[in-house]
């Protein structure tokens, strides 16, 4: 089985160097925004467009040096082929060589391995008419090609005359000169196809020429947006019925940039049960970078896992590559609950780790709601408080989503020293703080949070020291940070809309402000609130009440101050270490 086993890039465009490795069925590119992930993407196609030696001097990261892209070609796990393509700018002119290290032999085993790959790249921007979206046609060309082996023929036959007569709906017959070209192909050749696959190519190529040459002539670019998604999908679609039953040993790469775009969400996910359909079948690659969700988190065992990710951010204005390896499958844990929750970590700059919902919901909100003052920053030296301050700009600077700071609701505490590793090791050890009670179980929470910094920090510590290696602890739950006393001001106030009868209002509110004065006695106090709440306003549930009684509590000032002073320093620490990095 052939694989991409790995690319070098050295001197290409935003990359000084980087090593690439590909996992065996789908790589996907994700994390920073701006990060230029998409050179890597280009790095590859350019790599496999080798012969047309189209590489420009736009391409170079320092002119003065050369550039260099090293390719491993693997079969059945064993190294096949190491391809490199060497270039250099001389008198500003680019001269392109390839390594000269075989014998004639190689030579022609390295031919033929070549002529055998069906290479397929989607730049980002898909439908404008220029070199690069030849795409489409290319992959007519690779549904024809699996069709002639394939006892599917008349579906993928049918299929292709669908989506040539629903673009003919839109586009004028008389101007639509690509599409006529493919429907009295297939009209002409319904049974020829083998002979004609050549024939199809010229056409669609002479027929993309003729629009770039004739602006009256409507090329996809012009078709609405839900005809390209609909062209997008069905391509692929189409290709993945075509496998079936296929006999040959080509190698099949598709590299797609920014999946994604301007798909509906429902087509995302169709597009993502697509892709690692293809992606599982002999002898091909998925390879895509993304900003979705949906196309990241759908994990599946020994199939596509969280080592098939690779990190891209940028250090030093350079493309950097992350990837994390799942040694003993230590973050097999991670990895299911991210397929339910918490993606949000492929895409933040800094994380705040917590148990559960309530501050999920609770943190953000208290970050942007809390009526913060400029005294709030006169404690914080970093050049941006300063700015802040001077723009009088004080609710920006705490509001996460601003900053691209998630919280990650880990669902339970003993799954915080994991994310704490998994994190750390994404993202920077300064970049990953945790938040966790001190209850009745914190004397074995400690031994936890010990082994982690250790083995993250790579020292012993005790407890005075977990702040310094964002720890956060509570004194006790995160609900004793609230005023209790403010709480029955609060469900008196709902009583009083839910309740006309006085008397009876009277009646629920009394018995209820004995209820929260036992409070004060109360270890578990979450527990309490939430019983009371559940009593006393039935249609609401955990996150309802954590929302709405969060927003009640900062538009009243009613939060307990050690709090805000503890999410202030962890904002201060993480503008901190952006400055310096």
């Amino acid at each position: 089985m052939y694989k991409l086993k790995e690319i070098k890039i050295i001197n290409f465009k935003s990359i000084d160097y980087a090593v690439v490795k590909f996992a065996n069925n789908k790589t996907v590119f994700v994390w920073k925004n701006n990060a230029w992930k998409s050179n890597i993407l280009k790095a590859v196609a350019l790599f496999f467009s080798w012969e047309h030696k189209n590489i420009n001097i736009n391409n170079f990261n320092e002119k003065s040096k050369d550039l260099i892209l090293e390719v491993i070609i693997s079969k059945d796990n064993k190294d096949l082929f190491i391809l490199k393509i060497i270039a250099s700018i001389v008198n500003d002119k680019v001269i392109v060589k390839y390594e000269d290290n075989y014998d004639d032999k190689e030579k022609q085993e390295i031919k033929v391995f070549l002529s055998k790959i069906d290479f397929i790249y989607i730049p980002s921007d898909r439908w404008s008419l220029n070199k690069d979206n030849s795409w489409y046609t290319n992959m007519i060309n690779l549904i024809l090609k699996n069709k002639i082996e394939s006892i599917e023929n008349k579906e993928v036959i049918d299929n292709l005359e669908s989506i040539i007569n629903s673009v003919k709906k839109i586009v004028p017959e008389e101007k639509n000169i690509l599409f006529n070209e493919w429907l009295n192909y297939l009209n002409k050749s319904y049974f020829d196809i083998n002979s004609r696959d050549s024939e199809i190519l010229d056409n669609v190529d002479r027929s993309i020429k003729e629009e770039e040459n004739n602006k009256e002539i409507m090329n996809f670019g012009d078709l609405n947006i839900w005809t390209r998604n609909f062209i997008l999908m069905a391509l692929f679609d189409l290709y993945f019925k075509s496998l079936k039953d296929i006999k040959n040993d080509r190698f099949k790469i598709f590299v797609i940039d920014h999946v994604e775009n301007f798909l509906h969400p429902h087509s995302i996910r169709l597009i993502d049960k697509l892709l690692q359909d293809i992606s599982e079948t002999e002898n091909t690659q998925i390879i895509y970078s993304t900003h979705a969700n949906e196309l990241v988190s759908n994990f599946k065992k020994g199939r596509y896992e969280i080592d098939s990710i690779r990190f891209v951010y940028k250090l030093n204005k350079a493309t950097k590559i992350k990837q994390l390896e799942n040694k003993y499958g230590s973050y097999d844990k991670i990895m299911i609950n991210l397929i339910f929750k918490n993606t949000d970590v492929f895409f933040s700059d800094a994380v705040i780790l917590v148990e559960w919902e309530t501050e999920k919901i609770s943190i953000p909100n208290i970050y942007e709601y809390w009526p913060w003052k400029k005294e709030d920053l006169h404690d914080c030296s970093s050049d941006t408080c300063k700015k802040t301050i001077w723009q009088n700009k004080i609710n920006d600077f705490f509001n996460l989503y601003l900053k691209n700071i998630a919280i990650i609701d880990v669902w339970w505490k003993w799954a915080l020293t994991d994310w704490y590793e998994f994190c750390s090791e994404l993202l920077g050890k300064k970049n990953v703080f945790a938040i966790i009670d001190r209850d009745a179980n914190f004397f074995e929470d400690k031994k936890n949070i010990e082994r982690s910094i250790k083995k993250v920090h790579g020292r012993y510590v005790k407890e005075n020291e977990y702040i310094d290696y964002n720890w956060i602890v509570l004194d006790w739950e995160f609900e004793n940070y609230y005023k209790w006393e403010k709480i029955k001001e609060y469900l008196s106030t709902v009583l009083k809309e839910r309740y006309r009868d006085d008397y009876i209002m009277k009646k629920e509110i009394n018995h209820l402000i004995n209820k929260i004065e036992r409070l004060k006695f109360n270890k578990k106090v979450s527990v309490s609130y939430e019983k009371l709440f559940k009593t006393y306003l039935r249609w609401y549930w955990k996150p309802t009440i954590a929302f709405n009684l969060c927003i009640w509590l900062c538009q009243n000032n009613w939060y307990k101050i050690g709090l805000l002073e503890m999410l202030k320093k962890i904002l201060y620490k993480i503008e901190k270490n952006k400055n310096l990095s």
